[in-house]
C-alpha cells in the first residue's frame, strides 16, 4: 500500500492523482480490458470456424496478447490490437489491421478478403462485442479502483 501523502497547494495533487489514474489505466485497466478482448476473440472468431484454406498462428495470431497494445493520453486509455497479416498468404494485405478485418469482414472499411469465400467473410464484431462489454459491466472500473487502492486511495 502506498504512503499517503499530505498537499500543501491543490495543484500538486491534481498532478499526482492524475498520474496515478493514468498508471492504473496503462496496468490493471489495461490488463483488463486485454483480457475481455482475448476473451471474445476466442469466442468470436477462433470457435466460429475451423480455416480450410490457411492455418492459424501459434503465435503471432490474433490471440496472441503481445499484440494487443495499450496507450494512455490525457487520462483516456486507447486500446488497439495490432495483429499484422500473415505475409504466406498470398494476398496484397500489409500493415497490422488484421483484427479490423476479421471484424468487419467483406465490405468492410478494409476490404481486404480478396476472392477468399467462406464464413470468415461476414462480420466477427469482436471489437464491438468488447467495447459493449466494456460499457455495460463494472469490470473496467472495478479495475480502476483496485488499482488506486493499491496506490494509496481511499475508495468507496
Amino acid at each position: 500500500m502506498a504512503k499517503k501523502k499530505n498537499y500543501d497547494d491543490f495543484d500538486s495533487l491534481v498532478n499526482d492523482l492524475k498520474s496515478d489514474i493514468e498508471d492504473t489505466l496503462s496496468k490493471e485497466v489495461f490488463d483488463t480490458v486485454r483480457d475481455i478482448e482475448l476473451w471474445y476473440i476466442k469466442r468470436d472468431v477462433m470457435n466460429r470456424y475451423q480455416p480450410q484454406i490457411y492455418e492459424r498462428r501459434r503465435a503471432g495470431g490474433i490471440d496472441d496478447p503481445s499484440n494487443i497494445k495499450g496507450k494512455v493520453r490525457d487520462m483516456e486509455l486507447t486500446v488497439r490490437n495490432e495483429t499484422s497479416f500473415n505475409p504466406g498468404y498470398g494476398t496484397g494485405n500489409r500493415g497490422n489491421d488484421l483484427a479490423v478485418l476479421i471484424n468487419e469482414g467483406t465490405g468492410g472499411k478494409s476490404n481486404l478478403y480478396y476472392d477468399y469465400v467462406g464464413e470468415f467473410e461476414r462480420p466477427t464484431n469482436f471489437l464491438e462485442n468488447t467495447q459493449w462489454d466494456i460499457d455495460h459491466t463494472k469490470d473496467a472500473e472495478n479495475a480502476l479502483n483496485k488499482g488506486l487502492k493499491r496506490r494509496g486511495y481511499e475508495i468507496k
